[in-house]
């Protein structure tokens, strides 16, 4: 998923925030594409919005399309 400005302007109203035209510029450069491999989900930008927006940072995390099963660094099976 990915957004465009009529999104961001929705989601501002929606939840009753006000944002910058600099962070505007910031959050669609930021989820205007999809990080190949992988694609933003609408709770993976809902909540790095909120992030940004209260303490000036995106999360890094993503979704992996592959949906493949992974174990975590370290975990052999």
């Amino acid at each position: 998923m990915i957004i465009k400005a009529k999104y961001l302007r929705d989601w501002e109203e929606s939840s009753f925030t006000s944002i910058t035209a600099q962070q505007k510029r910031i959050i669609l450069e930021r989820f205007g594409t999809e990080p190949e491999p992988y694609e933003w989900t609408e709770e993976d930008i809902c909540i790095q919005i909120q992030n940004y927006l209260s303490c000036g940072e995106f999360v890094k995390s993503v979704q992996d399309t592959s949906k493949r099963f992974t174990l975590p660094p370290g975990v052999e099976f």
